[in-house]
């Protein structure tokens, strides 16, 4: 039982972890379509360096959404093997 608890503590700890990181890389990708990094440019347009940026955030975004869904899962699937255990012990002690 300490086990399936470290282990859904721990998926726990990589979901808070992914949103953490969606949320930095959607608002990099706000702030660099918004026009607030404008003066990072030197004022000219270079179009295919905010190209490249928005490739990186977008994927970086893409990756951490699907690693939070993937620990949710575990989460969720170790809460159900931990109720098991509980159950199964409970059905030792009384016997």
């Amino acid at each position: 039982m300490l086990v399936s608890s470290i282990a859904r503590f721990n998926a726990i700890n990589t979901m808070n972890n992914a949103a953490y990181n969606m949320m930095n890389a959607s608002n990099s990708l706000m702030g660099a379509m918004g026009g607030m990094n404008s003066r990072a440019f030197g004022g000219e347009h270079n179009l295919s360096m905010l190209h490249e940026m928005d490739k990186k955030i977008s994927l970086d975004l893409a990756s951490n959404s699907l690693l939070y869904k993937l620990a949710y899962l575990q989460e969720k699937s170790l809460a159900k093997r931990q109720a098991q255990e509980c159950k199964q012990n409970k059905l030792n002690v009384l016997a």
